[in-house]
């Protein structure tokens, strides 16, 4: 289907953002004038408290122009690739926030090089605002450089990041697969449904055919993902972190004991209950040898239901009941305000995200084919949308936008209490199985594989810190071998399986996946409140997601009701699994 082709009620509407092209670059001229005007603020900037504070003020103008910008130009492009003037935007607002970045460089040395003066001036209450965010900065002192470093890395900024981008630019082609006497097209799309596939003779020929590219393009991606956790561990050494890790979990304000919390649950204290759900899919799919490329296979058949975008609302609308009706009309405002583009057509990109700024709405992308991902989809984007409306409709612009580790709260907590939903509403024992497996794969990837993710990177950031080698057959043989104990004895791996990490994107971020195991964790701790009618819950938790990033993210989320310093809520949410782990085995073993 053309883009031209569907109904402008089913396509964002980003003419509440700029209704011309000449109010974007109307905007750009304006930012680039601010920006000019923050440069003449150096050396002054902490003079006195009204100049501290009209620095302050249009330094958030220019924030929030900058967003603004950004955000229409990258929704427009990830719809309309192939529009150059949509590209030419993206281009020329990149162009000023990088240039921006190393202009502005000196604000960090100045303001804490005025420490003294900078906390009588957060006394005054025009200030009160801004007290999280600069205490935060100054919590820096001990890891910022002087000025003329700091500029210096903030010039190499873009070609620290050079192994990143070349991972993004990056395009394997993979040989065709043969399925029913048809060659078949595989790519990063359809491998998930080849290895889904009950003919074995498929599954093994998609996996090989896929990670034989990676096998034969090693040392270009060991030499990338190396050039990761080397640039990690430099910039944590430059700014006097002992570790990568330390660095990491110091930007996100949270205490590395976390960190370490997360893998401890699931990578050895419940990685028996993995190693049981691997045993039943052996058994349930009566396999001598299951390898790592079989456990895709469905255990259930697709129950086939089909949704309508109207229907999938009607659902939602159901299930998030729970939240009052303010939380539902925002919800059916993001319909009927067309926040939505909801269907596939050439050239749009993969997937889905939540995107907005403070002065838009909060945009959702996906690619809706009717199916239940397409409603679960739907449910975890709103989820985000939600919490970015209600956190940029009672937060000021400056503690509005709240950091990726508390992100994946909302988004989990919806998809919980879909999956909840339609395992209660289940017509037959068939479907109630079906709604089972859904969540127990998706507890599986967020609770079990994502932590083991968080080791092997771990491993390599610590390799990286001590100058150990980092060739591609260290990086495989580790990522084999931490393959093998995570999935257990029961399970057997390709000769491949080594390589299958170069496909993981995460990898090339900086200690990223953990956060999604702490917010399935704290969504099931949240849920299995809600579910039980706990209206403090509910309460605690709505004022989690108007909180924004106005406190540390640890302090927000014991403001939703859960600490995530509490080994309680790791044990919920593995009791959790394995409660549905038994509901599964029983109705499988008495079908």
């Amino acid at each position: 289907m053309e883009r031209k082709d569907i109904d402008i009620k089913d396509t964002w509407d980003l003419s509440t953002i700029y209704n011309s092209h000449e109010a974007f670059y109307q905007d750009l001229e304006k930012t680039k004038s601010l920006i000019n005007d923050l440069i003449t603020f150096k050396g002054k900037i902490c003079n006195s408290i009204d100049s501290f504070y009209n620095f302050l003020t249009t330094k958030d103008t220019v924030e929030r122009l900058m967003n603004k910008l950004y955000c229409y130009a990258h929704l427009n492009c990830d719809v309309e690739p192939k529009n150059q003037e949509y590209q030419t935007m993206m281009a020329t607002i990149m162009g000023v926030l990088e240039a921006s970045s190393v202009q502005i460089s000196f604000v960090d040395n100045e303001i804490i090089e005025a420490k003294d003066k900078v906390l009588e001036y957060l006394k005054d209450p025009k200030l009160e605002k801004y007290t999280y965010k600069i205490n935060s900065l100054l919590s820096y002192e001990a890891h910022i450089l002087p000025k003329e470093q700091e500029e210096l890395l903030a010039k190499v900024e873009s070609i620290a990041d050079t192994s990143s981008q070349v991972f993004n630019a990056l395009r394997l082609e993979y040989e065709d697969v043969e399925e029913d006497g048809k060659l078949k097209t595989l790519n990063n799309a359809t491998l998930n449904q080849f290895l889904k596939n009950k003919d074995e003779k498929v599954r093994k020929q998609a996996y090989t055919n896929f990670f034989k590219e990676y096998q034969r393009y090693e040392n270009v991606f060991a030499q990338t993902l190396a050039g990761v956790m080397k640039k990690d561990a430099f910039y944590a050494d430059v700014r006097k972190f002992n570790s990568a890790l330390e660095a990491s979990v110091f930007d996100d304000d949270v205490p590395s004991e976390l960190f370490f919390k997360v893998l401890e649950s699931a990578n050895v204290k419940y990685r028996h209950l993995f190693h049981r759900y691997n045993r039943l899919k052996k058994e349930l799919l009566k396999k001598d040898v299951i390898y790592n490329y079989d456990l895709n296979i469905p255990l259930v058949s697709s129950i086939n239901k089909k949704y309508t975008i109207d229907q999938c609302f009607e659902i939602i609308n159901e299930c998030l009941r729970p939240f009052g009706q303010d939380y539902l009309d925002i919800i059916n405002k993001a319909r009927n305000e067309r926040w939505i583009d909801y269907y596939p057509t050439p050239g749009k990109r993969i997937g889905a995200y939540s995107s907005g700024s403070y002065d838009t709405n909060p945009f959702i992308l996906m690619n809706f084919i009717g199916d239940y991902n397409s409603l679960s989809t739907m449910i975890h984007e709103l989820g985000h949308s939600v919490h970015s409306y209600l956190s940029n409709h009672h937060q000021d612009a400056v503690n509005a936008n709240y950091r990726i580790f508390v992100a994946e709260v909302a988004s989990t907590v919806n998809e919980t209490l879909l999956i909840n939903y339609m395992i209660k509403n289940a017509k037959n024992d068939q479907e109630k199985a079906y709604f089972i497996y859904e969540q127990l794969e998706n507890c599986v990837g967020l609770i079990f594989r994502q932590p083991m993710f968080a080791d092997f990177e771990y491993k390599l950031h610590t390799m990286a810190e001590n100058n150990e080698p980092l060739s591609s057959k260290v990086i495989t043989d580790l990522y084999a071998r931490l393959n093998q104990e995570y999935y257990g004895k029961d399970v057997t791996m390709d000769e491949l399986v080594g390589w299958s990490c170069y496909y993981v994107p995460h990898f090339y971020y900086d200690y990223y996946v953990y956060k999604y195991t702490l917010g399935m964790t704290v969504a099931l701790a949240i849920v299995n409140r809600i579910l039980k009618g706990n209206q403090q819950q509910v309460t605690d938790y709505l004022n989690f997601l108007k909180s924004g990033g106005s406190k540390a993210p640890v302090e927000l989320l014991k403001q939703a009701g859960v600490d995530p310093l509490d080994d309680q809520i790791y044990e919920d949410a593995f009791k959790y699994f394995e409660e549905l782990l038994n509901q599964f085995e029983t109705i499988k073993k008495n079908a």
